[in-house]
């Protein structure tokens, strides 16, 4: 004789996964399938499969779910995890892919825009890098203060000072560069600084922004050094001479 189904364990055990989903991904999850809860109880299935790095389950499950995939916010969520899926499996091209999908649809989630930056400003898509921090950023900074990572936020300005510094666009990159000073600072963020400094030649900035690598990343000093010298003297081959 079978046991009786727990439906009350059952739906407490649904639950606890859907908050764990929605605490890692909410912005996206929250306005998806919002009008059919047994999509959304087949999404915490292929969720808590993803999450197990068990991808083939995982995408079969999202792939029972793409034909109720009704409005943009459901399209949106379902290219995002499908990104995710190829994400955990380690195909990092089908999950930019993917991940430049969601984003063409329109969503307010952060995550994704921040790896799309990240692989453009690493392949020196610079421009196209630049849009993408800058959506990330807004889409942190419309999360609630309790919500949102501080830290991830500080990251994201940096990287924008970074990329804004390569495009020669120092002015916004001294403002983005103000911006990540009121969030937790980054290990070895100074040495951006010195490099946008150094780009705006400001010779003065540059040795305090390198005397303070030397107090906190020591390690990241050399190779500041050299290339600020460089930006400073005119050599370096990204950045022309100051008149």
């Amino acid at each position: 004789m079978t046991s009786p189904i727990d439906f009350e364990s059952a739906e407490f055990v649904l639950r606890q996964s859907w908050e764990a989903h929605r605490q890692a991904f909410g912005p996206i999850l929250e306005p998806a399938f919002t009008e059919n809860q047994q999509v959304r109880i087949l999404l915490i299935n292929a969720l808590n499969h993803i999450s197990r790095r068990e991808v083939k389950r995982g995408m079969e499950l999202l792939k029972e779910i793409h034909p109720h995939c009704i409005y943009d916010e459901d399209r949106a969520a379902w290219a995002f995890f499908v990104g995710l899926c190829f994400e955990m499996g380690g195909a990092r091209e089908q999950m930019l892919e993917w991940y430049e999908r969601a984003g063409q649809i329109g969503h307010r989630f952060y995550l994704p825009y921040l790896k799309l930056a990240k692989a453009a400003h690493a392949a020196t898509q610079l421009e196209k890098a630049k849009g993408y921090y800058k959506t990330a950023i807004a889409c942190l900074l419309e999360m609630s203060e309790n919500d949102r990572d501080e830290i991830i936020l500080g990251s994201a300005y940096t990287n924008l000072t970074s990329c804004l510094t390569m495009l020669h666009q120092y002015a916004e990159a001294e403002i983005a560069w103000k911006a990540a000073q009121q969030y937790p600072d980054q290990p070895g963020a100074d040495a951006t600084a010195a490099i946008l400094y150094a780009a705006m030649g400001n010779a003065e900035q540059v040795s305090e922004y390198i005397r303070r690598l030397k107090e906190k990343f020591p390690a990241w000093v050399a190779q500041t050094q050299q290339m600020t010298q460089q930006i400073l003297s005119g050599t370096h081959p990204a950045f022309p001479p100051h008149k």
